[in-house]
């Protein structure tokens, strides 16, 4: 196989709906046929045409590379908005423990088709970034919210950063992630939630576990001043729990 046929740059998408496995299946059904809506209608909003993806779908998640004249920042700014909005108004109506519920990752790297999806490393980045603790604290310590994003290093300097879009630096929250074999920054944001205030985000995720705590020590016996004038010597003898005890009075206390 020829893989510089399939190499190309693209922008890279991800979502995944939060508490799709433990659902009902005709919820999951629901859940399924919602997410397929909202990423449509919101593609349409902005010009994209979703039929021309390179899509892979996984039940509640699906991985799509854009076209290479399709607008990252329109993909990061504009498109993203319209998703919040369709799922908000998928949702209208529903119990807050009824909600679809979205995160959501971007790139941009190489995802080569194959046999299984995709392979290639901008893939593996995406997935891990979507699957990342930080993303999934995000959006479930955001109550009132229904989409939760991460963007990469590449993302967030070079359209962010650059000024491509309406969003602002401050809108994001740096995080790191190591997990398996992704070690970088990423950048959440949590739309009509306070990225900032949510404290369990000031950790990184790690594989390495933490080293055990040492044992507490006994605080150190303070330093004593040697006395260069005087020595005296006073020994007390006598039984104290069967031994003896002396005590020479070399210091002053």
């Amino acid at each position: 196989m020829n893989r510089m046929k399939g190499f190309s740059r693209r922008p890279l998408f991800a979502v995944d709906a939060e508490g799709y496995g433990r659902s009902h299946p005709r919820r999951q059904h629901w859940m399924q046929a919602a997410i397929d809506h909202v990423l449509t209608q919101a593609a349409t909003e902005v010009g994209f045409d979703r039929g021309r993806w390179q899509t892979q779908l996984a039940g509640d998640s699906a991985f799509s590379v854009l076209g290479a004249d399709e607008s990252e920042p329109l993909l990061v700014d504009d498109f993203v908005r319209h998703l919040d909005s369709g799922l908000r108004e998928v949702n209208d109506g529903r119990e807050s423990g009824a909600r679809l519920r979205l995160r959501a990752a971007l790139h941009h790297g190489v995802a080569v088709p194959a046999r299984g999806g995709f392979s290639d490393r901008g893939a593996v980045e995406t997935a891990r970034i979507l699957d990342c603790a930080p993303l999934r604290a995000a959006l479930r310590l955001s109550p009132s919210a229904v989409l939760a994003t991460a963007v990469s290093r590449e993302v967030f300097h070079t359209v962010i950063g650059g000024a491509y879009t309406t969003l602002r630096a401050e809108e994001f929250r740096e995080v790191r992630v190591r997990t398996k074999e992704f070690d970088d920054a990423v950048w959440i944001r949590v739309l009509g939630g306070d990225v900032h205030g949510i404290a369990a985000l000031d950790g990184d995720e790690s594989e390495t576990p933490a080293a055990p705590a040492s044992m507490p020590q006994p605080p150190a016996t303070p330093a004593l001043a040697p006395v260069p004038t005087q020595k005296s010597e006073q020994v007390f003898e006598g039984p104290v729990h069967g031994s003896v005890i002396g005590i020479m009075n070399q210091y002053r206390v």
